[in-house]
């Protein structure tokens, strides 16, 4: 029985059966759609499946976001193939049977030095699968461009940039990369192998996690983050879904297929668009303008704020409209949504998360000295003093003029 599969998002792991008894199904953010997604990306009703007979074929109702088959944005229905991939908004499903969503269409087979065993992730640009180096008997990741996307310079030249930004990073907290290569024009990545998921698996479904667990999560990523600031990469993808896990429970940084190098004025420009999560993205990268390793530590932060409250701090109806809450409004205060977590956790929370670069951590360095001493708080339940507590002190100072912000709210948009 063919199916749709939930890879990616809110409700991972759920899928919809494409049952012989109804010849349409909805899906989308309605509650009445066949499968109902709570991602804000994706609209209320988002895209439609139609089966006639053993033939499917996939349909874009309109959708404020767009919906994305292997890639390539839907403009007129389209007809829906075992192993093909469907994003809207930050999810990603799949279409095939149970088997082919276990094993995936590669498994079993060989490329280059590598024996593919099963499927264990679905991206944007393909799929990762659990395969064995042959040469060495090792265990690794093999990320796989989708062969639609190979003829497409652009896509190619993406995945050739997140091998050599990924290369540079020999850091433990960070995804070791191994090697790229090309068979038969099938392009992979060779990556360390770790077995425990994501931080976003965790928490789909509005889960949360606990202070001391979130937090030694989050101080893991800044010495991941501390070393590319070192070597002068910006990730722009920090989100939960690239914070990997060992089985151990270590962090391991993942996916740099959109990371950007510092030039000599330690900025990494955008002048090939903006990409990244609306929902984790930084005021200034929304806004396309230049870049450090500051963005990234804003990203940690709304990461952080994520898996403490069980929900991103901005919302909207489209990508357009989150970004322009990153960029104008001020999320709902922590302390309101989780009154009982450490003062030192708020604290941290509250400067990662400042609108302006320079109201920020300065580096990933001074946010790992705070993040020890949250930690130590937690354990302990020493607080230093009422006065390092942000709830007892007002953020009307950082706060813009009403008018002013509304001037500035619509050049934003356009008008």
């Amino acid at each position: 029985m063919l199916r749709l599969f939930v890879e990616r998002g809110n409700e991972k792991g759920l899928s919809l059966k494409l049952s012989e008894d109804k010849s349409s199904f909805i899906v989308g953010r309605s509650t009445t759609s066949d499968l109902v997604l709570t991602d804000y990306l994706v609209s209320r009703q988002h895209f439609k499946v139609d089966r006639q007979k053993d033939l499917f074929t996939i349909t874009d109702l309109q959708s404020h976001n767009g919906t994305y088959l292997n890639g390539v944005k839907l403009q007129n229905e389209a007809m829906l193939l075992a192993g093909d991939t469907i994003r809207l908004g930050e999810t990603l499903c799949t279409f095939g049977t149970e088997g082919e969503k276990t094993e995936g269409q590669l498994a079993g087979q060989k490329i280059g030095g590598y024996h593919l065993i099963s499927r264990i992730g679905v991206g944007g640009m393909g799929e990762v699968y659990k395969a064995t180096q042959v040469s060495l008997g090792r265990l690794v990741a093999l990320k796989i461009l989708s062969p639609e996307l190979t003829n497409d310079r652009t896509f190619v030249e993406r995945f050739l940039s997140e091998a050599r930004a990924a290369a540079r990073l020999n850091h433990p907290n960070v995804i070791g990369v191994h090697e790229v290569g090309e068979d038969h024009q099938i392009y992979y990545l060779s990556m360390e192998y770790v077995g425990g998921g994501s931080v976003q698996d965790l928490i789909s479904r509005g889960r949360k996690l606990d202070q001391l667990r979130a937090t030694e999560i989050v101080l893991q990523a800044t010495r991941a983050l501390e070393y590319a600031e070192k070597v002068g990469i910006v990730h722009c993808d920090i989100k939960p879904d690239n914070l990997m896990l060992t089985e151990a429970g270590d962090v391991r940084l993942a996916d740099l297929g959109i990371a950007k190098t510092l030039n000599k004025k330690g900025k990494a420009d955008q002048t090939e668009g903006v990409f990244g999560s609306p929902h984790y993205m930084a005021p200034e990268q929304a806004r396309g303008l230049p870049l450090d390793h500051r963005a990234d530590l804003y990203s940690l932060g709304v990461s952080f704020y994520r898996m403490l409250s069980g929900k991103v701090p901005f919302t909207g109806k489209d990508a357009k409209e989150i970004m322009e809450h990153q960029v104008f409004d001020e999320p709902e205060p922590l302390s309101r949504l989780e009154p009982d977590l450490a003062p030192s956790v708020y604290k941290v929370i509250d400067r990662q998360m400042r609108k302006k670069p320079g109201e920020r951590y300065p580096s990933a360095a001074f946010l790992i000295k705070d993040l020890d001493l949250a930690l130590n708080e937690i354990r302990t339940g020493v607080v230093a003093g009422p006065d390092d507590d942000p709830r007892n002190s007002s953020r009307n100072s950082s706060r813009r003029n009403i008018s002013a912000r509304n001037i500035k709210r619509r050049r934003f948009l356009g008008g």
